[in-house]
């Protein structure tokens, strides 16, 4: 069964739980058995399951969509049978298709962003999307679109133009429907200069009002921003099922973020407009995947068993908006009402102003810009040790300037990551750089972009559990045991942001990139927990740490500067600074990094121990340049404290002694790997003190491999992979695992009464990379 959802935004709200119940109640209503004609469907073919009415229906249409007769009987004749071969334009006709769908970026009046959408462009300068989407004016106001947001043919990621929205000269909503139509601006805001593309070079996609563009039994294609993620599209498993008047329900495999998205026909036609899933309901309850009862608290979207999608179909908006006289007389909305399946010249499914598709549109094959890709002349930057291709990090930056001016640029590697050589900044004038968001800033040493809770932090997705994949290769957020659950300082409302009881309980942290969960007692973390990403790495020159509370918990329950001055703590960040510098652009990757110094990510090293520790410091990059999937830059970091009962104090605050890490990435052959570490800063303190004088010695900082096991029981975390019925334990990918037994003697650490222990025996030791197992 393929698995179905809803919006992010409305995940867990009134909203999201109405829809779905609505679609459930409707095919209840009609009396169909959906999942028997799920069945039937899989192993029939149009002609089996279609009604004569609704084949002749379909023959009608495509009569009047191919120029020829014997064309329309051939592929009418391919419909019915069920044969899927189409023609090798399918594919670039998609392409063309799939300009017109943006991610809308959801954004109240306060600027807190409230999720993402789908939406797609049907009239020239009109966005269409869903109506719990944006609801009204207001949203609409504050909200944006992006458009390709998406990767291109070489797999690298596109910077996408972002647009406002522009109610004022357009906004009509229907709640029935559940669909919203606005007007879009026709400029960009933000993104480099020589990359902005106006409104008339992306087109639209008509909606047809005619009958018979598709029948029952018949393949489906979606594009989506699933999850708010890049533009994807769902091109198999997808079959329309069945119809009332208002809604069309069908099998397409679609994930939260997908409302708003059209709903094509294999000619690239619009059939409906994907709003909402349909849940399995047995005994009045929504059921999940592995047949519980759904509980929001516990479950998420994912692991709902839903049964099919619901779409509204277009021939009933149009029908709406023709019989709604103020709305069908407006002049953005006139030319859409009157359009045919005739007026589709020589079956383009995309329409352009003036009829004319624009000349940078016409060859398919176009010239990589430099705006696009920075690479060194010879190709792709090497690096020397693993042999792989590095990913390239550029400065998204736009220069206002008037000519055309010549800029050589150097491009540097450093510990395999390509930048622009700083040097070449230089001399620039007085140029005004922008990023992507448009805000300007000073070429300067240090780009500051201090972090706004607010704006920031309230709404900010955390970790993402699906950000190496979906399925099998979601890697899920770690459990506590019931022992320390209950010491997990609890949420409080803040920064406008109101927390249900069940969040407040769970007391998840949610930041730019990454997610924290505070211990109560010992006022440091349980874990922090990060998606890290070097394929998206702009320029950064210099840093600023300004550390902040967060108060969504207690400022009781967190540690200040006061603990680190005049002794030898350093401020030791758990999820690294370094982790989280990528963005879209400078901006946006200077805010994810500034994000990680708040005092729930910090915890006191000693001044040797946190300025010494490179092979600690280095584990990630390791782990991608030598055991990643190729091209794939990304991987899950989970960093914590072990919590002792015997750990020493100072100042009246206990401090931990060893730390962990656990890393996950996919490896070359496409699967998720997990390795852990170790590392004790004991030897460290029990030498040079905190506050005495030190004694040099070599070999202090020591880290361990070990098995992804060993660390649960350390810490009292239980950390899993994949969703529903495939949820396991994350060790079952450790390496280390498959390759030897449990290798630690362990034993009591500083006393009796630990939460957790230390090893006696070195086996396991790291003293450099190549010590590291990884396959």
């Amino acid at each position: 069964m393929a698995s179905f959802g809803e919006d992010k935004m409305a995940i867990k709200t009134p909203a999201f739980y109405e829809a779905a119940n609505k679609a459930a109640a409707r095919i209840a209503e009609s009396g169909t058995d959906i999942e028997r004609l799920t069945r039937e469907v899989r192993m029939g073919s149009p002609d089996q399951i279609a009604s004569e009415h609704q084949k002749q229906q379909r023959r009608r249409m495509l009569e009047n969509l191919y120029s020829e007769e014997r064309e329309a009987q051939q592929a009418f004749e391919r419909i019915i049978g069920g044969n899927e071969l189409q023609d090798a334009n399918y594919l670039p006709r998609g392409a063309l298709v799939a300009r017109a769908v943006v991610r809308v970026e959801i954004i109240n009046g306060r600027g807190r962003r409230l999720g993402f959408g789908s939406g797609f462009f049907v009239g020239d300068g009109v966005l269409m999307t869903n109506n719990h989407v944006l609801k009204n004016e207001e949203l609409a106001r504050a909200s944006e679109i992006q458009m390709f947001y998406e990767r291109d043919l070489l797999g690298q990621d596109r910077t996408p133009l972002r647009f406002r929205l522009n109610p004022q000269k357009l906004f009509y909503t229907n709640e029935r429907l559940d669909f919203t139509i606005v007007a879009v601006e026709e400029e960009s805001i933000g993104g480099p200069e020589g990359t902005k593309t106006t409104l008339a070079e992306v087109g639209w996609l008509p909606l047809i009002a005619e009958l018979g563009k598709v029948m029952e039994g018949e393949w489906l294609t979606i594009i989506q921003h699933p999850n708010g993620e890049r533009k994807q599209v769902c091109a198999r498993d997808n079959q329309f099922l069945a119809r009332s008047d208002d809604v069309l329900w069908y099998s397409t495999d679609t994930l939260g973020g997908s409302s708003g998205s059209p709903v094509f026909t294999n000619d690239w036609l619009v059939v409906a407009l994907h709003h909402s899933g349909v849940p399995r309901i047995e005994d009045g309850a929504w059921k999940t995947v592995d047949g519980q009862d759904y509980n929001p608290s516990i479950h998420d979207d994912v692991d709902i068993d839903w049964i099919a999608n619901e779409g509204i179909r277009i021939s009933k908006i149009i029908e709406r908006l023709r019989t709604d006289l103020e709305i069908a007389t407006h002049p953005m909305i006139a030319p859409m009402l009157n359009v045919g399946v005739r007026d589709i010249t020589s079956r383009l499914p995309v329409m352009f102003r003036g009829g004319k598709l624009p000349e940078s549109l016409v060859q398919i094959a176009r010239t990589v810009k430099v705006a696009d890709y920075m690479k060194p002349a010879d190709g792709e930057a090497i690096d020397t040790r693993s042999g792989k291709a590095l990913p390239v990090a550029v400065p998204a930056l736009a220069a206002t300037v008037s000519g055309d001016q010549t800029i050589n640029l150097t491009l540097s590697i450093k510990d395999g990551v390509v930048s622009v050589d700083s040097a070449d900044m230089q001399g620039l004038g007085d140029l005004e750089f922008k990023g992507q968001n448009g805000r300007a800033y000073e070429k300067s040493a240090k780009l500051r972009a201090p972090v706004d809770p607010e704006r920031d932090w309230v709404g900010a997705d955390g970790f993402d559990p699906r950000f190496l994949g979906r399925g099998a290769k979601t890697v899920n957020l770690p459990e506590l045991i019931p022992e320390f659950a209950a010491k997990v300082a609890p949420l409080r409302d803040a920064y406008g942001e109101t927390f249900s009881d069940a969040q407040k309980e769970a007391g998840v942290l949610n930041y730019v990139n990454y997610s924290v969960v505070m211990n109560a007692q010992r006022k440091f973390a349980f874990y922090s927990a990060a998606n890290v990403d070097w394929g998206m790495r702009p320029y950064l020159s210099g840093r600023d740490d300004r550390w902040m509370y967060d108060d969504r918990i207690a400022r009781d329950a967190q540690v200040d500067n006061s603990y680190y001055k005049h002794n030898k703590f350093d401020r030791g960040h758990l999820t690294r600074r370094e982790d989280l510098e990528f963005g879209a652009d400078p901006i946006a990757a200077t805010i994810s990094a500034n994000n990680t110094c708040t005092w729930t990510n910090c915890v006191p090293q000693h001044s040797r121990f946190n300025q010494n520790k490179q092979l600690w410091q280095g584990l990630e990059r390791y782990i991608l340049e030598n055991s990643s999937l190729e091209s794939q830059f990304k991987l899950q970091a989970f960093t914590g404290p072990v919590f002792g009962l015997a750990d020493p104090e100072y100042r009246g605050l206990a401090y931990p002694l060893e730390f962990w890490k656990v890393l996950a990435a996919i490896n070359p052959d496409g699967d998720l790997f997990a390795t852990a570490y170790l590392l004790s800063q004991e030897e460290v303190v029990d030498d040079h003190g905190l506050e005495g004088a030190e004694r040099d010695r070599l070999g202090a900082y020591r880290t361990f491999q070990v098995p992804v096991a060993e660390v649960e029981g350390l810490t009292g975390l239980r950390f899993t992979s994949g969703v529903g019925r495939g949820k396991k334990p994350l060790s079952d990918a450790d390496p280390l695992a498959r390759t030897r037994e449990p290798h630690r003697v362990c034993a009591p650490r500083r006393g009796s009464g630990q939460e957790s222990f230390s090893r006696q025996s070195q086996d396991g030791e790291i003293l450099d990379f190549s010590d590291i197992i990884l396959g």
